[in-house]
């Protein structure tokens, strides 16, 4: 049996952020995680220098990014139409937004450093030619419009040219001090793409922006894992004529093999601490599925079967993998217990591939189809087998699936377009979009914690 895996097979600044009261605020929202979203106010962010052109374009710019997170988050309904923030008159404008129908009113200044301003759909300041870089500041305030209380004050300080990942931390701040959840803004997601002619691996943004080819090795690359601490990115390459496994650092560019011995080394997925990596490594016989320790380098077989046994990914608590193999005939999802070793069937479809564990615990997210004639769609199972759900129902083929860092939305691979593209959805099935309009065809995304 020959899986589909087969076939297919700049150092960021250090944001600051200060609060400017002495602890952190949990604000308990009903309804924060379900169907009830908070009623913001937001007004634009206000230059902090009003004649200041710099200024002005870097607040439009930041509210921009800081609204399309809290509308992608799904706890915000986002209320736009209301009086106008000038930089001081909160008191002033609350009862007017109040009658709009808000809960909660979120104000910005914005400074950012002078300097001729970078082309493109998202222009960013540029650095000067020398000297230290000047930042760009932001200062955001929460107010309660029932009791008229601020809630959240924070200033934030970032090199200008990482404006976005300014807003990002600003969106992902506010969600967690108004749900105490996670927030993905400053997610991201690795993915093969094709468009120079080869296969190649890149990193986006969750939301499509800042966009960077990571490899340039003309050849194959397949199956891109970005680490927990999202420093480094493993991969597999032919580029010296062997499907090898190498662990690519971020931050430097430089590129170390991880394994190449003879024959299949293909990522599963990092353990969440990040110490561990599942491996499907074929030796020159069937694949099975392997742990590599990262610190000592050490390797340990975890499966032993005739058939072929690949695709794992580790649950939360790494406790467990879910992989694919056709130990029983076509390839189906099995469970690892990897302690005791002992293999649990989840799925009985005509095919699956590809699993990926949510990071909530609750469901493992598949490829597959039912019948021999069907599309592939994605799937979810939860962990006893007894419930599976599809979540794309023909829309072209959908494969790949792989969590976002919260467990409420999937990337995947998607033909609706016609060619294989990146979309991000919920995990329910709706809401589905391009992460980008990309050139080439995508394959084998993976979204980071």
């Amino acid at each position: 049996m020959r899986l589909r895996v087969l076939g297919r097979v700049a150092a960021a600044a250090c944001l600051t952020a200060a609060p400017l009261r002495a602890a952190d605020v949990y604000i308990s929202l009903a309804g924060s995680g379900g169907a009830q979203a908070l009623p913001l106010g937001l007004p634009p962010f206000v230059a902090n220098d009003a004649t200041s052109p710099h200024d002005s374009l870097m607040a439009k710019q930041t509210q921009d990014v800081v609204r399309q997170d809290l509308m992608f988050s799904r706890y915000f309904r986002i209320i736009e139409d209301g009086p106008r923030y000038d930089g001081r008159n909160v008191k002033d404008i609350a009862r007017g937004w109040k009658t709009r129908g808000a809960w909660w009113l979120l104000t910005a200044k914005v400074a950012a450093p002078p300097g001729p301003m970078a082309q493109g759909p998202s222009p960013e300041p540029r650095a000067r030619a020398s000297g230290k870089a000047s930042p760009v500041n932001v200062t955001v305030s929460l107010t309660n419009l029932q009791s008229g209380e601020q809630v959240f004050d924070r200033y934030y300080g970032q090199e200008a040219r990482f404006w976005r990942s300014l807003a990002h931390r600003v969106s992902d701040d506010l969600v967690k001090a108004m749900t105490g959840k996670q927030g993905l803004a400053h997610s991201q997601v690795v993915f093969c793409n094709d468009q120079t002619g080869h296969k190649e691996a890149y990193i986006a943004d969750y939301d499509g922006a800042n966009l960077r080819r990571l490899t340039s090795h003309r050849s194959i690359t397949l199956l891109p894992r970005i680490s927990p601490d999202r420093k480094s990115v493993a991969y597999t390459s032919y580029k010296d004529g062997n499907p090898d496994l190498f662990l690519l650092d971020l931050l430097t560019g430089k590129t170390k093999p991880l394994s190449n011995e003879q024959g299949l080394n293909v990522a599963g997925g990092f353990s969440p601490d990040g110490s561990l990596m599942l491996m499907t490594l074929s030796r020159q016989k069937n694949p099975n599925i392997f742990v590599k320790n990262l610190a000592d380098g050490s390797i340990t077989r975890v499966t032993q079967h005739s058939g072929v046994d690949t695709s794992p990914t580790f649950s939360p608590d790494a406790g467990q993998a879910a992989f694919v193999s056709d130990r029983s005939g076509n390839p189906q999802v099995y469970v690892l217990d990897m302690t005791t070793r002992r293999v649990r069937k989840l799925t009985r479809m005509n095919w699956c591939d590809s699993p990926s564990w949510s990071p909530t615990g609750e469901w493992i997210a598949f490829a597959g189809r039912r019948g021999p004639k069907d599309p592939i769609d994605i799937f979810l199972v939860d962990v006893t087998g007894s419930q599976v759900r599809q979540v794309t129902h023909g829309e072209g083929s959908n494969e790949d699936p792989s969590w976002s860092p919260d467990g409420r939305f999937l990337a995947f691979v998607t033909t609706r377009s016609g060619r294989p593209e990146l979309f991000l959805m919920d995990a329910d099935g709706s809401a589905p979009h391009k992460l980008a309009d990309l050139p080439g065809s995508s394959f084998t995304p993976h979204w980071s914690l």
